[in-house]
């Protein structure tokens, strides 16, 4: 198991210094793989970042319109990959966009569904409390799936 006290004033200096080069930091107020993941759907879609959970979507793009997006690291949700979605996940959004990571964030997969597709796998399986666990099995499998990898990998290329 690793000791993350171990390498606490390392991964402090290392953030820090992160921080102080990023321009992002003035136009998003943080840099994480969640915000990562927008902006890698926006780029594949031709949107903009919208973010804020109070809007409901994290991306608007003129040829999908609101765009929900999930990212997650493969390993993070045990042994079953997963989208997690809330009603309110689907309320605004046109699409849902699954984006997922290995844990070196190189990509493993991008999926976006439309919000019907979405729709009926979260009615299948959807919990108390009003969430649903989606394999990423079926998330990719459903018929509907559009697989926006390629663009995310492209765009993600041209960034290293």
């Amino acid at each position: 198991m690793l000791n993350k006290q171990e390498f606490a004033v390392e991964d402090a200096n290392e953030m820090m210094q992160i921080l102080q080069r990023s321009r992002c930091i003035a136009r998003y107020d943080h840099i994480s793989h969640e915000l990562l993941s927008e902006l890698l759907v926006a780029i594949a879609t031709g949107g903009e970042v919208i973010g804020g959970n109070n809007l409901g979507s994290d991306v608007r793009s003129r040829s999908y319109g609101l765009i929900e997006v999930k990212s997650r690291i493969l390993g993070t949700d045990g042994p079953y990959p997963r989208v997690s979605l809330k009603q309110r996940n689907l309320d605004k959004a046109s699409w849902i966009a699954a984006i997922r990571w290995h844990r070196d964030f190189t990509l493993y997969d991008a999926i976006m569904l439309p919000k019907d597709s979405a729709v009926r796998l979260f009615q299948f399986r959807k919990q108390a409390g009003d969430l649903a666990h989606i394999s990423w099995k079926d998330w990719s499998a459903d018929p509907y799936a559009k697989s926006i990898k390629q663009i995310c990998m492209t765009a993600l290329n041209e960034l290293a």
